[in-house]
């Protein structure tokens, strides 16, 4: 009877909501993506980690910053490796719990003028060489997902490139190694004004304009209050100011 009792008191435990004692958060982040999330002077900084820092800061949270690949960010929540990860897309997962939307992509494709270049679609793409960031063919639509999916085999399409991080990226495309980047507009500026003394980074460039959209990310939490706690509290931000405040810091 007594061990019945202890059995039962064990599961409504687990079922009761989580306090909203002040904690440490592990949450993880892409490795090394300025100016989203990189180090510097020892110091882990960026929009998303000030974002993050920030908001959860207003529940009386800390956070400690997990790097890992950009492919195991969601896996890492799932097994509970940390409370949450940044900058993923909602897949649907309802064992998990995805935030609003807290930072848009603004992905832009981009060629050196004097390639002279015309990409009027993205079926035009077949006919160059281009690079992309770690696993970028699911984060541009059915069109674009369905062309550049890897084969049962785990290959590529020979003009699809990936880079580990989006620093080797910029670099493939400023050396020549590719003809067409596809990127983050933000993310390449900051590479751009970076790489000014390893590459003549003031060459024309053409912008073709096939990426219509923004990409929207979330913050992927594994208990649903501490994903309620991020939502009341990117509304505040972006409420008084302090979000954009953030974003214009690192511009």
């Amino acid at each position: 009877m007594k061990q019945n009792l202890n059995r039962l008191l064990s599961c409504c435990l687990l079922l009761l909501p989580l306090t909203t004692t002040a904690a440490e958060l592990k949450i993880a982040f892409a490795t090394d993506r300025p100016p989203y999330c990189f180090r510097k002077d020892n110091l882990d900084q960026g929009i998303e980690v000030d974002l993050l820092r920030h908001i959860m800061s207003l529940q009386g949270h800390t956070i400690k910053i997990i790097t890992i690949p950009k492919v195991r960010l969601i896996k890492a929540v799932k097994d509970k490796e940390v409370d949450a990860a940044a900058t993923v897309q909602d897949n649907q997962d309802r064992a998990l719990y995805f935030s609003d939307p807290y930072l848009e992509f603004q992905n832009v494709v981009i060629s050196k003028s004097h390639r002279a270049i015309e990409l009027k679609s993205m079926q035009d793409l077949a006919k160059f060489s281009f690079i992309i960031w770690q696993d970028g063919w699911k984060n541009l639509g059915a069109e674009f997902k369905a062309r550049y999916r890897p084969d049962a085999n785990g290959s590529f399409p020979k003009n699809y490139n990936q880079a580990f991080n989006q620093l080797s990226q910029n670099k493939m495309f400023w050396a020549d190694r590719v003809q067409v980047i596809i990127i983050d507009k933000t993310i390449f500026e900051h590479h751009q004004r970076l790489l000014a003394k390893e590459f003549d980074t003031s060459t024309p460039l053409t912008f073709h304009d096939l990426i219509k959209t923004k990409t929207a990310y979330n913050v992927v939490f594994h208990h649903p209050e501490l994903r309620q706690q991020f939502n009341e509290g990117l509304k505040k931000i972006r409420a008084n100011g302090s979000y954009q405040k953030i974003i214009d810091a690192y511009r």
